[in-house]
């Protein structure tokens, strides 16, 4: 009988809030391993047994993560081995010094789009719907190990539906930190110019109606508010400038999909794939020069405009009932007619705003309402802007 050796592996670099425990869980579970895996201030830390050539299996499984995960490092050890160790377990988070990589937050990935859009699903048109794969990590997370209790949604305590998914190595939502519905979750609130809550039956329909109608509207987003208007009403978009006072600075723009920004913008392989990237920046494009008739205001005499994609669940929302909340989502390979300014929401030069009460002070004179939420900001982030 073969002798069963014992390792213990530290892993550092991108590698908490990117599924990378269950993935571990995974591997060490169909290789008949035993032990553990936990996050900890250096990012994670394994201890395995079993054969060697399962532990090998697993050390070359091990170096192909998850999509969102970057291994920088990777340790291993020798251990003695355990007489008994019967089964392999996501243990408690340790401590330690904190050296770890927080994750990024990502788009919302397909798998959720697919959700999102499924009238018989239980998160259909869910503001916040998220999986391992994608959603908020950094914004909302207040200290590391990233887990829920250090996070904005520690005071969300999971439905029964949605503890099923974090406890089952199978689900994709398997120890997903942010995991929420509609039952247990963050929801959607909306507020006049004065931050006075309004009551209404469905926030993103009223929303949309009063940006069609030539508002402008403060929506909390990942990592703080966005200003946002119909960048096709001139007349909403001279006030916007006059309000922020950005005399001659270009706003940037967010267009349903790739299709619907091929009218406004010129394109190659490399734009479209960071675009549509998970980091979902801000591109820099050469628009034709009837642009500045067709969107007037939006970048005065420039020869690029800054466009994106949508990359929250809110965002994906606000251009469905534009669209007429098809079902499925085959609507995302179509032309929209919508087109969102979505520029930072910080009066001249100030800091992002990213708290409900900070927003309705700070931003007075300029948002006709707000589109906000009860699940916290922790973190400042800005989109990125690429050329």
């Amino acid at each position: 009988m073969t002798t069963p050796q014992r390792r213990a592996i530290q892993i550092s670099g991108q590698v908490q809030g990117v599924g990378f425990r269950p993935f571990v869980y995974r591997l060490a579970v169909a290789r008949r391993l035993s032990g553990f895996v936990r996050n900890d201030g250096a990012g994670v830390t394994i201890e395995i047994q079993g054969t060697p050539a399962a532990l090998n299996d697993f050390l070359r499984a091990l170096r192909q993560p998850p999509p969102l995960a970057r291994i920088d490092a990777l340790g291993i050890s020798e251990l003695p081995p355990h007489r008994l160790e019967p089964a392999f377990v996501i243990a408690a988070s340790g401590a330690g010094a904190v050296s770890a990589d927080i994750t990024p937050d990502t788009a919302v990935c397909d798998d959720c789009l697919a959700e999102l859009f499924d009238p018989g699903d239980r998160r259909y048109r869910y503001p916040f719907v998220n999986c391992t794969n994608c959603g908020p990590r950094y914004t909302i997370t207040a200290a590391l190990p990233y887990d829920r209790p250090n996070t904005s949604m520690a005071g969300f305590v999971l439905c029964r539906a949605c503890a099923r998914e974090y406890h089952d190595p199978g689900d994709r939502r398997f120890h997903a930190q942010p995991n929420a519905c509609p039952v247990c979750g963050p929801r959607l609130s909306l507020r006049d110019a004065a931050g006075v809550p309004v009551e209404v039956d469905d926030v993103i329909a009223v929303a949309l109606r009063r940006l069609l109608a030539g508002e402008i509207l403060a929506i909390k987003g990942l990592g703080g508010f966005h200003l946002v208007c119909d960048a096709q009403n001139a007349a909403t978009v001279a006030r916007l400038r006059q309000c922020k006072q950005r005399d001659a600075k270009p706003f940037a723009v967010m267009a349903a999909n790739l299709a619907s920004l091929a009218r406004w913008v010129e394109s190659d392989a490399a734009d479209r794939q960071r675009l549509t990237s998970p980091q979902r920046p801000i591109v820099l494009l050469r628009h034709d020069l009837d642009s500045d008739r067709r969107l007037p205001g939006i970048a005065p005499g420039l020869a690029h405009l800054g466009v994106m994609l949508p990359y929250t669940p809110l965002h994906y929302l606000l251009f469905h009932e534009a669209a007429g909340r098809p079902a499925g989502t085959r609507w995302l390979t179509q032309p929209q007619p919508l087109l969102l300014v979505m520029t930072s929401a910080n009066p001249g030069g100030e800091p992002l705003v990213i708290d409900d009460d900070e927003a309705t002070q700070r931003l007075q004179g300029i948002a006709d309402g707000f589109v906000t939420h009860n699940r916290a900001i922790l973190a400042r982030c800005e989109d990125s802007v690429v050329t």
